[in-house]
């Protein structure tokens, strides 16, 4: 319960819930109030009425009781009162009015049933006088014929005005947070996609939604400093050093092929290719900062996932052929996005030659494309010894490596150079166990 009541859905239906049921009591409570306080006012009268006629221990004769009551009507207005004197066997005495049913003692209520002309609701005392002799005086408790029904639509009126004036203004307030809820979730999903510099808009009023957008903003600029100071010290460090470093490495490959050299050969051979993966690790990185901008995303175009995927397969085939491993290609037929060939190709081959390299030989490997609803789904799946469950986070850190991989080659750049593709393409890279093997998925919005 209090899970649902930390969304802003869950907290304006629960006000709206607590709102409806406080005004609902809220109205039926004053709408009985006022009808028990009229029912006491008529009671009232009706008893003062009923003392005036017959005095508590007053003893008249039949003609008495029928002057008095006769004598009662001329002297004050009871336009609205009705009198009924009856005797022991319940024979009318005097009186104006009939009534279709015995009454009880004391106070009750009349209404419509009882059938007494232009009388819709009304309230009776009954008295006994002794001897059998009663007396019977009501009045109407409504001044006008239906003034309950009449009283009923005014209040639902009145209460329903106020339910429909809250209820506006807080769809109003809902809407508007709302509004500035999803701005601010619109730039934090921009921000996480690599747009560094989205922030969310200022209506410029000065208030508290302003000042959170400003302070949201400010955060996001200094997040956004320090993000490129480090990027910048990164990308510098990689800039400086593959200059020096192509440099040295042309120089051994010049030194190789001396005649002097020949007693080193194999060494700087060595040091040649050493020289090249440091210059592909550089490359790789100044790559996922390049792809992390998301200044690419310029460039898409529309591209068939099964074309690439058939491509790849075809140039990594030679390589996993000289290892026995099979690889078996499953295309949707419907692999149309739109999304960076080059980009998605290098991403793909980069998958199968490392699932060509780090398993065993003749390993199967099954590249399938699947058409989802909102997106493609390619997966890389092999038969292989796969990724334990704790050390998948390790491989998609940069020059993240598993040990038993540290002696055959790379940087531990391949996975994250390819979920940063991914993510360029507002899309996801996850691993997951083949049982056995592991399976690589990755999942492109259209």
């Amino acid at each position: 319960m209090t899970r649902h009541l930390q969304s802003l859905r869950g907290l304006t239906i629960a006000f709206l819930a607590l709102f409806l049921l406080v005004t609902t009591a809220a109205g039926l409570g004053t709408f009985f109030a006022t009808l028990s306080m009229i029912n006491a006012l008529v009671d009232e009268r009706v008893e003062a009425e009923s003392h005036a006629i017959a005095p508590t221990g007053a003893d008249f004769d039949q003609t008495e009781w029928q002057e008095r009551i006769s004598q009662m009507a001329q002297e004050r207005e009871t336009a609205d009162l009705g009198m009924l004197l009856t005797d022991a066997r319940g024979h009318p005495i005097a009186g104006n009015v009939r009534f279709s049913r015995p009454l009880p003692l004391g106070f009750s209520s009349l209404d419509r049933r009882d059938r007494i002309e232009g009388l819709s609701a009304g309230r009776v005392l009954v008295r006994d006088l002794g001897r059998g002799v009663r007396l019977a005086v009501f009045a109407e408790t409504e001044p006008i014929d239906d003034y309950f029904a009449v009283r009923q639509r005014i209040y639902i009126a009145g209460f329903g005005a106020i339910i429909c004036v809250v209820l506006a203004g807080l769809l109003m307030f809902r809407r508007l947070i709302g509004e500035r809820i999803e701005q601010t979730r619109r730039t934090a999903e921009s921000i996480v996609e690599g747009d560094l510099s989205r922030r969310v808009p200022l209506l410029g009023d000065g208030g508290e939604f302003d000042r959170q957008a400003a302070a949201f903003n400010h955060m996001l600029d200094r997040m956004n400093m320090l993000m490129a100071e480090i990027r910048n010290v990164s990308n510098d460090i990689s800039h400086e050093l593959r200059t020096p470093l192509a440099k040295l490495r042309n120089e051994l490959a010049l030194i190789e092929y001396k005649d002097e050299a020949a007693p080193v050969r194999e060494s700087l051979q060595r040091t040649t290719a050493q020289a090249d993966e440091l210059l592909a690790m550089f490359s790789a990185m100044l790559r996922i900062a390049d792809l992390e901008s998301g200044s690419r995303r310029a460039g898409f175009q529309p591209l068939d996932v099964d074309l690439i995927a058939q491509d790849m397969v075809e140039m990594a085939r030679p390589l996993a052929d000289e290892r026995q491993q099979p690889i078996i290609l499953q295309p949707s037929g419907r692999g149309q996005m739109t999304g960076d060939r080059q980009l998605l190709s290098q991403m793909l081959l980069n998958l199968i030659e490392n699932a060509i390299r780090h398993t065993p030989e003749g390993t199967r490997i099954t590249i399938a494309v699947m058409r989802r609803v909102d997106a493609i789904t390619l997966t890389v799946t092999d038969n292989g010894p796969g990724i334990a469950p704790a050390q998948r986070p390790l491989v998609m850190r940069r020059f993240g490596r598993l040990d038993k991989s540290r002696s055959r080659g790379g940087h531990g750049l391949g996975l994250p150079l390819a979920d940063a593709i991914a993510r360029l393409h507002h899309g996801s890279l996850m691993l997951e166990d083949a049982a056995p093997g592991l399976r690589i998925v990755l999942t492109l919005p259209f």
